[in-house]
């Protein structure tokens, strides 16, 4: 990964280069790892609408990632990704909400979420978290039958 042209183009204003170098900051992967710059970064790309680096937030205020922990505002982040289409956010929603972490348990919603990430074609067929959601959703039919 070309960490300086990444940067070069994020300083420029791009907002896919803002999101994978904000998710590398995250991450450590190819940098060290630098909270406040994620932060900096998949702000300014969630602001031009990234999905990804919307639920990278997201993640950040889970977990208190260099900002305060702030579970309300997690979730929304993550419902407003999944909202847009991000297979990931949809993963940890139907997560969530099928464990109870951070919200209620609502297996309607976890049902949902699961749904809606398991029907995206686009996702590799390997994946680890769609084939998760394809099970929750085959075996929540199977209890809906019996």
């Amino acid at each position: 990964m070309d960490i300086p042209k990444l940067s070069q183009e994020a300083e420029g204003g791009s907002c896919v280069a803002q999101s994978i170098l904000g998710a590398c900051y995250l991450d450590g992967i190819n940098v060290e790892i630098d909270y406040g710059k994620a932060f900096q970064l998949l702000s300014a790309a969630s602001n031009q609408g990234a999905s990804r680096a919307v639920a990278n937030l997201a993640r950040m205020y889970a977990q208190g990632l260099g900002i305060p922990k702030n579970l309300t505002h997690a979730i929304s982040l993550y419902e407003r990704a999944a909202r847009a289409g991000d297979f990931f956010a949809q993963i940890e929603l139907g997560r969530r909400y099928a464990n109870g972490t951070d919200v209620p348990v609502d297996l309607g919603v976890a049902l949902k979420w699961y749904s809606i990430a398991a029907a995206q074609s686009d996702i590799d067929a390997d994946c680890e978290e769609l084939e998760e959601a394809k099970i929750f959703v085959a075996n929540t039919a199977k209890r809906n039958k019996s």
